[in-house]
C-alpha cells in the first residue's frame, strides 16, 4: 500500500508529537518494541536499568523524521526514548496504568483523523520502517504522564484575577480593569404555549393572548407549573441557568425582565415562547475573552509545571549511554 495520504498522517503525527505538553508515559518497556529485531539490536542506553536498543532509536528516528517533514536527530530520538522511560517508570512506581483497550481507542482514534483504519495506519507505519508499537508506546506514555501531571499540579497551579488584567494588558481607556467585564447569570425557565403547524391567524391571535395573559398573571417560577395547569397545550421546561453571553436573541428581553417576571411572549417554530426570570446574580470576570486568558495561562503554567517535573525526574535518575 503506497502512502497516498501521506501528508494527512504527518499533519496528523505531527499533531500527536505537539500534544506532549502535559503527557507521556507508563509501564510499557520501549525495549518490548525490539523484540522482533532483537537479534541486530545493541542497547545503546539504560535507564534506571532499562535498556533502550538501536531498534528502538531507528524507530523511533523514523517516526519523528516523518511527523517532522525528516528534520529529526538521532540525538532528539535518544533524548525522547528516554524521557518517555523515565515517565513510564514514575507511572509505574505511582501505580498508574493505562489499559490496553484505552491505548487501542487513543491509536484508532488517530488513525481515523488520518482517514485510515488502524488496520491501514499500522501498515503505513510499517512501510515507513516503522514499528506500530512505537507510536502505541508514546500514546501510553502520554496518557499516563497527563494523569500524573494533572494529580500533582492540582492545587499547585492557580492563576489570579491580576494574572488575567496583566494578560489583558492591564486596565481599559475608562480606567475599569478588562477584565471586570461583569455577566449576568440567570436561572431561567421557558413557558411554551404550541401552535400547532399550518394553524389559523384566528388560532395564532388567541394563543398570543393567552400568553399575554399568562404572563400578567405570573408571580415567580415557583408557581408556574399550577398556572399553566388549567391551560391547554401548554409546556413547562424545567429551570435552567445561562449567562448572558448564552442567551443569543434573547438577551435583551431577558435584562429588561424583573426577576419573578416572563418576557414577552416570542413567537418561534413551536409557538410562543416565555422566559420566566426565576433568579438572576453578577459574575465577576467572566467575559468569553477573559475566560479564554485564563484557560491559555492554565495550560501555559501545566506546560512548565511538566517540563520541570520532568527535569527534576531525570536528573535523579541513573541514565549510561553506550
Amino acid at each position: 500500500m503506497k502512502l497516498t495520504s501521506r501528508r494527512n498522517f504527518a499533519n496528523f503525527a505531527v499533531r500527536i508529537a505537539a500534544s506532549a505538553a502535559l503527557c507521556a508515559a507508563v509501564g510499557l518497556s520501549v525495549f518490548a518494541a525490539s523484540q522482533p529485531a532483537a537479534a541486530q539490536s545493541t542497547i545503546k542506553a539504560i535507564v534506571n536499568d532499562t535498556p533502550i536498543t538501536s531498534y528502538d532509536i531507528d524507530n523511533r528516528l523514523r517516526f519523528l523524521k516523518l511527523t517532522s517533514r525528516g528534520k529529526a536527530t538521532r540525538k532528539q530520538a535518544v533524548d525522547q526514548l528516554i524521557d518517555e522511560q523515565i515517565k513510564l517508570q514514575e507511572a509505574k512506581r505511582r501505580n498508574v496504568s493505562v489499559p490496553e483497550t484505552e491505548v487501542d481507542q487513543a491509536y484508532g482514534g488517530i488513525a481515523t483523523r488520518a482517514k485510515l483504519s488502524p488496520a491501514k495506519l499500522s501498515a503505513a507505519l510499517r512501510q515507513q520502517g516503522i514499528n506500530p508499537i512505537t507510536l502505541k508506546n508514546r500514546i501510553r506514555a502520554d496518557i499516563a504522564w497527563n494523569r500524573i501531571v494533572r494529580a500533582d499540579a492540582r492545587g499547585a497551579i492557580n492563576v489570579t484575577e491580576q494574572d488575567v488584567v496583566d494578560a489583558l494588558g492591564g486596565s481599559s481607556e475608562d480606567g475599569g480593569s478588562k477584565v471586570d467585564a461583569d455577566i449576568a447569570e440567570y436561572t431561567i425557565q421557558q413557558i411554551l404555549f404550541v401552535i400547532p403547524k399550518n394553524s389559523s391567524k384566528s388560532y395564532v391571535a388567541q394563543r398570543r393572548r393567552e400568553a399575554d395573559g399568562f404572563r400578567s398573571r405570573f408571580n415567580g417560577c415557583d408557581d408556574s407549573k399550577d398556572l399553566a395547569k388549567g391551560l391547554r397545550d401548554v409546556v413547562v421546561r424545567p429551570i435552567i441557568r445561562r449567562n448572558e453571553q448564552q442567551l443569543q436573541g434573547s438577551a435583551e428581553s431577558v435584562a429588561e425582565t424583573a426577576v419573578g417576571k416572563t418576557t414577552r411572549p416570542r413567537q418561534i417554530d413551536t409557538g410562543f415562547e416565555l422566559l420566566a426570570i426565576c433568579s438572576k446574580k453578577t459574575i465577576r470576570g467572566a467575559s468569553e475573552e477573559s475566560a479564554k486568558v485564563r484557560r491559555d495561562l492554565m495550560n501555559k503554567r501545566g506546560e512548565m509545571f511538566s517540563r520541570q517535573k520532568l527535569r527534576d525526574l531525570r536528573s535523579g535518575a541513573m541514565i549510561e549511554y553506550r
